[in-house]
């Protein structure tokens, strides 16, 4: 497999350029804010979200000036979902560093999200692209509305696959959503092509999220300490496949065990060794294939380039990815 920059040689000047765009727009007159902001630029990962932007609008006619807009507003609301989601979760680290609010405490941690979403809201309406705002409205509404589900259905122990899709693909998918429909409306796409790359959006993102929930049962993989998700209260599609053929009886007393892991490590320790005696995991590897396959094929009516091979190699590493 190509490595992630021979993926994205395609659009490597414009992701260039956009660093150094992205960190002028986080420079702000309060020092305390400052501070915080450029910690998170230093931890900022690999901001495959922004790639993403650039490949999908060179594919769907070209880049344009809007484009680092639509890339700098998904990337900033992304990461003050981090910080919240960090909070929410109590994480100890985000990308090999303390989160946060670990750092500056809880009231400050929120408030430089609130910030970050503010200021990516913000570019929006001073680069007058009104419909930027319409897709990532959606997207953040539907992010709290399936992280307020998700604490629900983890305190009810209510769990099925279809609740499952439908929490991940508002948690996770329509983040990513945005970046494939807003890459495409910047590169001027016809109505038609935004919508299937929204679609494209959609499917790698469900796809994309049940790779990181395998990965919580493959520690030899991926490198981390495994069951963050049970520990969270957290039911996911592995552990929903390996629940799916038991017996009545069988399936309260496996219920039972997944509340008592939320509070005891060598609980979650037996969940994982028990799910990977059952077929939950290739299941999943099954349901990631199918998601990634259907999500190329979405995109048949957007001509062949060298972005748009790029952009499936991009969607092949994403879920093939071992951490």
């Amino acid at each position: 497999m190509p490595t992630l920059n021979d993926i994205l040689a395609p659009v490597a000047t414009e992701l260039k350029d956009f660093q150094a765009y992205y960190a002028q727009v986080q420079e702000v007159p309060s020092r305390s804010l400052h501070y915080v902001l450029r910690y998170l630029l230093r931890k900022s990962g690999k901001q495959l979200r922004p790639a993403i932007v650039y490949l999908c609008a060179a594919a769907a006619g070209g880049v344009s000036d809007t484009t680092r807009v639509a890339a700098a507003m998904v990337e900033l609301v992304h990461n003050a979902s981090l910080i919240h989601d960090d909070i929410l979760d109590q994480a100890e680290l985000r990308r090999g560093l303390p989160a946060v609010y670990k750092i500056w405490k809880n009231r400050a941690a929120v408030l430089a999200g609130d910030y970050m979403l503010a200021l990516g809201l913000k570019l929006a309406v001073a680069s007058a692209e009104y419909r930027f705002l319409e897709y990532m409205n959606h997207a953040v509404q539907e992010m709290s509305a399936g992280e307020i589900e998700q604490l629900r259905r983890a305190r009810k122990l209510e769990h099925d696959p279809e609740s499952y899709f439908h929490i991940i693909r508002a948690k996770t998918a329509e983040l990513l959503a945005v970046c494939s429909a807003t890459g495409a409306l910047s590169a001027g796409a016809p109505q038609e092509t935004i919508e299937a790359f929204h679609r494209f959006g959609i499917l790698l993102g469900m796809a994309f999220q049940i790779r990181d929930d395998i990965l919580d049962f493959c520690p030899f993989d991926s490198g981390k300490l495994p069951g963050n998700d049970l520990k969270e209260g957290k039911v996911t599609l592995p552990l929903l496949y390996a629940l799916d053929t038991l017996e009545p009886l069988e399936y309260k007393r496996r219920l039972r065990q997944i509340r008592k892991a939320r509070r005891r490590f060598l609980v979650r320790q037996k969940l994982i060794r028990w799910v990977h005696t059952t077929d939950g995991l290739q299941r999943a590897e099954a349901k990631v294939r199918e998601l990634t396959e259907e999500a190329k094929q979405t995109l048949a009516l957007v001509p062949d380039s060298a972005a748009k091979q790029a952009l499936f190699q991009l969607a092949d590493f994403l879920v093939a990815r071992k951490k």
